[in-house]
């Protein structure tokens, strides 16, 4: 089968093979662990600007009703977003106390930084200084999308209601925001992982060839996420009596399967930069001569940016 001009069991086969010598399993555990780390900075970070959505309460109880998380983890996290958004003082962490929180949250993209150069075998020459600017873009950049998706799902609805009265279109005008809710989220999700995907690996890519490593992983990520759901609600063995800690371990699965899902992607996308499956001879045939003469391939898309 053939899908933009790749094989796709070519492509399947050697993204698995690249999967498993690059220790994607093994290199997730380091990731997720240092993003579980940083997931409350950036949630510090993120909050007091999701504030600003609306109503507090509203805003918490319309993000956790479409999460996709297990009941436990969505209470950890549940109590961690109260604390913030009603504290006294969320507001004045948009300023001094958000440097903090914005310094120890952009470690979340570093550490994917490290992750996909793996995957692309690049050696990262940039400086420290440039890596954190890049995790730190990176880090404003989620948390707009997280504001959008919040306005998406709370905010958007009402406003098509209130423009559906105003030139007198039919509820079922309005209600038809709730169809178009999931797909606007999906463009969102991609988007953010194809931003990922383009800008943190010290590599150049086309634009083009990166999207489809995006919708990949967005797509596994949502079937991973509901499998594991669904799981942990019916088959988990996890016992009540571990209240926080359960929670705590529950969270942390989650975030290992989410990190394993985008270097795959990446894995996905790092052989698409290199033509593996390709039909046309461009990267492709470079790469193809390399592995016939015993050369280390490489990846001849890998340049300096």
């Amino acid at each position: 089968m053939i899908i933009w001009g790749y094989r796709v069991q070519d492509l399947a086969k050697k993204t698995w093979s690249e999967t498993l010598n690059d220790n994607v399993l093994g290199v997730a555990a380091q990731v997720a662990y240092n993003v579980f780390f940083s997931l409350f900075p950036f949630l510090l970070f993120a909050a007091p600007l999701l504030a600003l959505v609306g109503n507090k309460q509203e805003m918490i109880n319309g993000i956790l009703s479409r999460l996709t998380l297990p009941p436990d983890a969505m209470k950890l996290i549940s109590d961690v977003l109260k604390n913030l958004v009603f504290s006294d003082g969320a507001p004045g962490l948009i300023s001094a106390g958000a440097l903090l929180a914005a310094y120890s949250g952009s470690n979340i993209f570093t550490t994917f930084i490290d992750a996909l150069n793996r995957a692309y075998d690049a050696e990262d020459k940039r400086g420290w200084w440039k890596k954190r600017f890049i995790a730190l873009g990176m880090l404003v950049a989620a948390a707009v999308v997280m504001g959008l998706a919040t306005y998406v799902m709370l905010a958007g609805e009402k406003s098509v209601g209130i423009l559906g009265n105003m030139l007198g279109l039919s509820a079922q005008s309005a209600r038809a925001w709730t169809i178009l809710q999931f797909p606007i989220a999906f463009v969102l999700l991609t988007g953010f992982l194809w931003m990922i995907y383009y800008f943190l690996p010290y590599a150049k890519q086309h634009a083009k060839q990166v999207l489809a490593g995006s919708v990949f992983a967005a797509i596994l990520w949502i079937l991973a996420t509901l499998l594991f759901r669904l799981y942990v609600q019916n088959w988990g063995a996890y016992n009540p009596a571990y209240g926080t800690i359960g929670a705590v371990m529950i969270l942390l699965t989650w975030i290992y399967i989410s990190t394993v899902v985008i270097l795959v992607g990446g894995e996905l996308n790092s052989e698409i930069a290199c033509g593996t499956g390709a039909t046309k001879s461009r990267a492709g045939a470079v790469y193809a001569g390399r592995i016939a003469t015993g050369e280390n391939p490489g990846y001849p898309s890998t340049e300096i940016r």
